[in-house]
């Protein structure tokens, strides 16, 4: 059957049973809450690392009331996810105490020896030497908490309250072989079945919340219970949206665990809410936040107000495919404008602040945590050419081919992430 033929149909396959649309009758949030058990998802996972030590204490002591009362789990995909993920919060967390240390602006020298008969001048010189002490002291401050984070050695104290509060028994997992799941999602990224069928063009991973939604279907259908999902993902292949708002569980989603289940209800819930049906009360806020009003930034340190990531990697794709167009003839003392550089330093600059904390920060990271990497290579081999094309010493064919390499990964990856916007 031609995919034309299959997709007149596709109705068929996202709701394969009608009499299901008919027969379910949805219980409200409360009479769901009352007997449901509850399925972290990635993102919750991580939510930890956005408060602090008393409410991370609190989130844990939840947790192992649930799970004592057999209504707590979490997909293995989540658990594999979160190891990956905590990396780039911890090395944000480091990095941005680290820029933290690099930013503070300079106090000026301020040196008139005319003035020294006034009191006011000598009132400034004591202030002036009170703040350097000040900032002194704060910049040791900031060294220890780097020192802090390096002394975690992946004991941080998220990962730590997992480890004491979570067991094997409420990890879940998909039934079926690698083989067998991914042709399964390939059937329905064909019929555009949710989940999953909005992260089809991704790389790596993109088979993610098929295989997180299958582990709910098997525990749904092992426990015959209703299902909670706890997650702040937004995005429309778990969420019926408008005007850009969540209005519910996307329908397709509520259906199939019906008819897999037998008759059980689905429904997904942000973790903030999670934890006020629970009883606790706490502020996630973004983490670095505390850092960002201490001392007034230059302006071209503060927080920008547009999207320059994405001006400034379209800005280098740019100089890029130039390079790439002027290097087919001839690979040696060929380099990328050096122009090139002030757009990385934009980006470099700006794709934390823009993102980290928004419900894009887990799509885009791994791209922009690759360009980042990339960039640093590139602009070593490329000062490396400019550097021996002046002085004419020795070929830079070597150089050119490795440069040449890393552009055309970056046009490709980066056209990806274009698909994905």
């Amino acid at each position: 059957m031609s995919k034309d033929t299959k997709n007149h149909f596709i109705y068929n396959r996202h709701f394969p049973d009608s009499k299901s649309i008919l027969q379910r009758k949805g219980k409200g949030v409360t009479d769901i809450l009352k007997n449901a058990i509850f399925v972290l998802d990635t993102n919750s996972l991580l939510i930890p690392f956005n408060t602090g030590k008393e409410n991370i204490e609190e989130i844990g002591k939840i947790y192992q009331n649930l799970i004592s009362s057999n209504k707590l789990y979490i997909p293995e995909h989540s658990l594999k996810e979160f190891a990956k993920n905590r990396s780039f919060r911890i090395s944000e967390l480091f990095s941005t105490i680290d820029n933290q240390l690099s930013t503070l602006p300079p106090i000026k020298s301020f040196d008139y020896p005319i003035l020294e008969g006034l009191d006011a001048y000598k009132k400034l010189k004591k202030t002036k030497e009170e703040v350097l002490k000040q900032i002194k002291e704060y910049k040791k401050d900031l060294e220890d908490l780097k020192s802090g984070i390096i002394d975690w050695n992946w004991s941080d104290p998220v990962t730590t309250m997992y480890q004491n509060t979570f067991t094997e028994k409420i990890i879940i997992s998909p039934a079926g072989s690698e083989e067998e799941l991914i042709k399964e999602y390939e059937n329905r990224i064909e019929d555009d079945i949710p989940p999953g069928n909005k992260d089809k063009s991704k790389d790596n991973n993109a088979i993610g919340d098929f295989l997180i939604w299958k582990s709910i279907l098997e525990l749904g259908k092992k426990k015959k219970k209703d299902i909670i999902f706890v997650s702040n993902d937004e995005k429309n292949d778990w969420l019926l949206k408008g005007n850009q708002k969540s209005i519910s569980t996307k329908f397709e989603l509520v259906d199939e665990y019906y008819r897999f289940t037998g008759g059980y209800d689905f429904m997904s819930m942000n973790f903030k809410t999670f934890l006020d049906f629970q009883g606790l009360e706490i502020n996630i806020f973004e983490v670095f936040k505390e850092f960002e009003d201490i001392f007034e930034l230059p302006n071209s340190l503060k927080k920008p107000s547009g999207n320059n990531t994405f001006k400034a990697l379209k800005e280098i794709d740019k100089y890029i495919n130039t390079y790439l167009i002027d290097i087919e003839d001839e690979y040696d003392d060929v380099y990328i404008d050096q122009n090139i550089n002030e757009q990385i330093d934009i980006f470099d600059k700006n794709y934390r602040v823009e993102y980290f904390g928004t419900e894009d920060w887990n799509i885009y990271f791994d791209y922009f945590f690759l360009f980042s990497k990339m960039f640093d290579q590139m602009k070593f081999l490329n000062n490396e050419i400019v550097y021996q094309a002046h002085r004419q010493k020795r070929s830079t064919y070597a150089e050119s081919i490795q440069l040449t390499a890393l552009c055309k990964e970056f046009s490709n990856k980066y056209a990806s992430l274009e698909l994905m916007r």
